[in-house]
């Protein structure tokens, strides 16, 4: 199995820390690992990496990865520009519906995406002592063992297949565009939509889909 590395450095060589040599961009790098490797999971039967996931406060981590980011960026940019991959057709799915479904997402979004998983909630709570003391070593992430997370996450892989297959139809909000395949946009929705549009999104165009009758925009 290929080091968590390779697919640390191909995300940062396409962008997806999209505030770079920051905290949120480190972040945002570590959510994207996660959920990669739950959507492998959840497509193959098998995780993309095998280094330990972390539940930390705010959301999964891979530790290795998250320090060298932090007190190794520049190299590490360097690094991953200079990176020419040889993924496998199954690696390469993985990772592009990772940056395509989750890519335009903020950091703090992709942090509320993992806390409703329950491989994070247990996890962090394996590790944390009545003083409040978290500890790493008893916080790594099982994904394998939650089927419920992994029927979710599967679920959102089938939409974007079909996504990928049909006509995407738009609605334009105060500037902002969001895309949808099978979904009825009812006032509630639209009302939703309006909000968020004035709420002064980081982007001008999201996805949206119904998941568990709660709008998900992406």
């Amino acid at each position: 199995m290929r080091d968590v590395y390779d697919f640390a450095k191909w995300f940062i060589k396409n962008g997806a820390d999209s505030v770079p040599n920051t905290y949120d961009g480190n972040m945002k790098l570590q959510k994207l690992l996660a959920l990669a490797n739950l959507a492998s999971i959840a497509e193959y039967g098998e995780p993309l990496f095998d280094e330990p996931i972390l539940a930390f406060e705010n959301g999964c981590v891979v530790e290795k990865v998250r320090l060298r980011y932090k007190n190794d960026y520049k190299n590490f940019k360097n690094d991953s520009e200079k990176f020419e991959p040889d993924f496998s057709e199954r690696e390469y799915s993985i990772l592009n519906f990772a940056m395509n479904v989750f890519g335009k997402a903020s950091a703090r979004e992709l942090s509320e995406i993992n806390h409703e998983f329950s491989f994070w909630k247990q996890a962090y709570k394996n590790g944390m002592r009545n003083d409040g003391y978290h500890v790493k070593t008893d916080s790594v992430v099982n994904m394998t063992v939650y089927a419920e997370d992994i029927k979710r996450m599967r679920e959102i892989i089938n939409a974007y297949k079909i996504g990928e297959n049909k006509a995407v139809h738009s609605e334009t909000i105060n500037g902002i565009t969001f895309f949808y395949d099978d979904l009825e946009l009812t006032d509630e929705i639209m009302n939703e939509l309006i909000a968020f549009s004035q709420a002064g999104p980081e982007d001008d165009s999201y996805s949206i889909y119904m998941d568990n009758g709660k709008l998900v925009i992406f």
